[in-house]
């Protein structure tokens, strides 16, 4: 009698195993399963950034050559000659983005993108004939000077944004897309050293108009939830600082991004 019953008791045991092994592969197989269809979704990424030169095309309404203009930055300082050329250029920062979406499907996702992209200033180059007042160092300009400068760059975008992706196969996902809306933008330069020397006083924002374009891959983790590598590229319309319009001003920026789709 013992014997049968622990007969019995085997293959009870046996029998409730087998059904939680079922049951766990069913919600594996479930689980395995990636998120196709439409729905919110959200990205955060982090990276890096490199600017173009911000070349400045027009002071006061008024294009290159100019005579007796102050230097960039100061009210402060005064130049008797001609300017031709001025230029401010930034060392690589770092971009945070933000950016809640709708995926209408597993090709199409939209998003409103914002966050902050932020440099600091390297240099301003001056080119010109002349000779500056109320600076220490060497006062005359002839040809080309290249100065160290300290200052920020802040840029917070606010894009709509439309990827298209294609799945791929094995949880890899290739994607390109673009976008357009605005860029708020913030410049301070504090100190000018080098071949003369001065402290600035230039503190200015704006919000102008920006595009963005952007591709990248991505690779699903768990259902989902996926991360990529990204490169995008800003460009922001003839921002102008209290009167200096600069050229057109671009940023590029490599990121790691996390997605998830709910």
């Amino acid at each position: 009698m013992l014997r049968g019953f622990k007969t019995c008791l085997l293959i009870m045991v046996f029998c409730c195993g087998t059904n939680l092994f079922a049951q766990r592969l069913s919600l594996t197989d479930v689980q395995a399963q990636p998120v196709t269809g439409p729905g919110p979704g959200l990205r955060i990424a982090l990276g890096g950034t490199v600017n173009s030169d911000m070349s400045v095309a027009q002071r006061d309404s008024r294009d290159y050559p100019q005579t007796n203009i102050n230097p960039l930055f100061s009210n402060q300082v005064q130049f008797n000659g001609t300017v031709s050329y001025e230029s401010i250029g930034f060392n690589p920062g770092f971009r945070f983005d933000f950016a809640p979406g709708y995926r209408l499907n597993q090709w199409i996702n939209f998003e409103f993108e914002t966050g902050c992209i932020y440099n600091t200033v390297e240099s301003y180059t001056i080119s010109g004939n002349g000779t500056f007042t109320g600076v220490g160092g060497e006062p005359n300009l002839n040809g080309t000077m290249k100065l160290d400068a300290e200052g920020y760059l802040l840029q917070v975008p606010l894009m709509v944004n439309v990827e298209f992706s294609y799945p791929i196969g094995d949880g890899w996902r290739p994607f390109v897309g673009a976008g357009g809306g605005g860029m708020f933008q913030k410049l301070t330069v504090s100190t000018i050293s080098g071949t003369i020397n001065y402290q600035g006083d230039f503190n200015q924002s704006n919000f102008m108009g920006a595009w963005e374009a952007f591709l990248g891959c991505g690779y699903q983790v768990a259902p989902g939830f996926d991360v990529s590598i990204a490169y995008r590229i800003d460009g922001v319309l003839s921002p102008d600082f209290g009167g200096y319009t600069m050229q057109n001003f671009y940023t590029q920026a490599a990121e790691f991004e996390m997605n998830w789709r709910f």
